[in-house]
């Protein structure tokens, strides 16, 4: 069943967030993760943000093979170095 992670970017360096989304996007790709949701002009009720991020990832294994690889836990480096990130994940829902 398919996962979803929500994320927030809130910039602190956004030279290096950019490196990171530079280094981590072909990743993305490579590895059959959906990115559904990219948006700086999303609207953050009361959660602070400057950037949101959905992405769907086939299942539990999947996620947590992909945070796992080398070369993501590289650009990852580059994404901590420049955002404060607050996520959350959850499961599809499935329909009846």
């Amino acid at each position: 069943m398919s996962i979803f992670v929500f994320a927030s970017a809130e910039y602190t360096d956004k030279a290096e967030y950019n490196r990171y989304v530079e280094l981590s996007t072909p990743i993305f790709m490579r590895e059959g993760v959906k990115v559904l949701g990219n948006d700086e002009a999303g609207r953050f009720s009361d959660m602070p943000g400057d950037k949101a991020v959905l992405l769907e990832f086939r299942d539990m294994d999947h996620l947590k093979h992909f945070f796992a690889l080398p070369d993501y836990q590289a650009a990852a480096k580059h994404r901590d170095a420049g955002a404060v990130m607050r996520t959350a994940t959850f499961r599809k829902f499935p329909q009846p």
